[in-house]
């Protein structure tokens, strides 16, 4: 059997309280990027996972991570975060997913599989029809 394996890893975005934030980001175990020129924008990325995936579980408190929720607390308003995922368990699973969050906690989603659906209606046959890139 064969683990899935992923990156993860955020646009750039700004942040209410730059040390709140990175005490969050800590906390959940996320990797922070900021550039030279814009110290004031941060990106993050799956950090100390060990398969590279967001975190969605916290095993200390025994609860499920609504990773953007907790990510909206600290988005400046107007501000959107895009936070992308992909990897695979060697070839038979390739998965890909990102979603977008605002700082009201407005969330909008993708998945690598909504493309079954939508060659589905746009080529106007059923989706069982169409095989699925996996073994």
């Amino acid at each position: 059997m064969a683990n899935w394996y992923g990156s993860s890893l955020s646009n750039y975005f700004r942040v209410k309280d730059r040390d709140a934030f990175l005490r969050w980001a800590d906390a959940r175990g996320l990797g922070v990027f900021t550039t030279e020129r814009d110290t004031e924008s941060f990106a993050i990325h799956g950090g100390t996972s060990e398969d590279g995936s967001w975190p969605s579980y916290d095993m200390e408190n025994d609860t499920d991570i609504d990773l953007s929720a907790e990510l909206a607390q600290h988005l400046v308003t107007g501000q959107i975060a895009v936070l992308m995922e992909v990897g695979a368990e060697k070839l038979r699973y390739l998965t890909g997913a990102a979603f977008a969050v605002n700082s009201k906690g407005r969330v909008v989603d993708v998945t690598l599989s909504d493309i079954y659906r939508k060659a589905a209606r746009l080529f106007r046959i059923p989706e069982v029809e169409i095989t699925r890139a996996e073994y």
